[in-house]
């Protein structure tokens, strides 16, 4: 592939990963009201299913996107981020992760 139609590519993902977050943002907004928890969902999926090609196209692969999600959750643990704290939602995360 030349350069040229990765960096292509490359803007392409990053105008989707950009549009689907302001989707999800707006969709957020009346979240209470609308309920649409489907929608939310595919937004979120879209979200992550493209920075893991966004990262790929940047020539990393998915497994260093994984042990760097899973190093920064554990730093989140042991540093007693608010929502490790809080919630346990890094350690629920990593075991999630982990068990996959």
């Amino acid at each position: 592939m030349n350069i040229s139609t990765n960096l292509k590519a490359i803007d392409m993902i990053k105008g989707e990963i950009l549009s689907e977050i302001a989707n999800l943002y707006r969709t957020l907004a009346d979240y209470d009201e609308i309920g649409e928890y489907e929608c939310v969902t595919n937004e979120i999926a879209t979200v992550i299913a493209m920075d893991y090609i966004l990262a790929r196209r940047l020539g990393l692969s998915f497994s260093s996107v994984d042990n760097k999600i899973s190093e920064l959750l554990t730093i989140g643990e042991e540093n007693g981020h608010e929502l490790e704290v809080e919630f346990a939602d890094m350690s629920e995360l990593k075991r999630y992760l982990k068990s996959r």
